[in-house]
């Protein structure tokens, strides 16, 4: 049986490990709602570390988006925190 964790418990843990300047890992569907791109599927992301958020002043929506650095591709990546689906290895519950 998988472990589970609250989307909401899971950013607060990547935050927690960001400040502390480690990586961790997730998975999240994809989706551009300003193109109206349907998802694509899934990315797999092995080494994330969090970066500052945009403001709702400069980004529709940014306080439902996750703001984040790939390490392993040396990019600066957005998802939505409700297409989170893991993180840690630990299945993520939007409740």
């Amino acid at each position: 049986m998988v472990e589970t964790i609250t989307v909401y418990k899971a950013i607060e843990e990547m935050r927690k490990l960001s400040r502390q300047g480690k990586s961790f890992s997730l998975v999240h569907a994809t989706y551009d709602r300003t193109r109206k791109v349907d998802c694509k599927g899934l990315t797999y992301v092995r080494n994330a570390i969090l970066r500052r958020a945009a403001k709702d002043e400069q980004v529709v929506d940014s306080k439902f988006k996750l703001y984040y650095f790939d390490r392993d591709i040396e990019e600066h990546r957005v998802c939505w925190q409700p297409l989170i689906m893991f993180f840690n290895e630990m299945k993520v519950e939007l409740n």
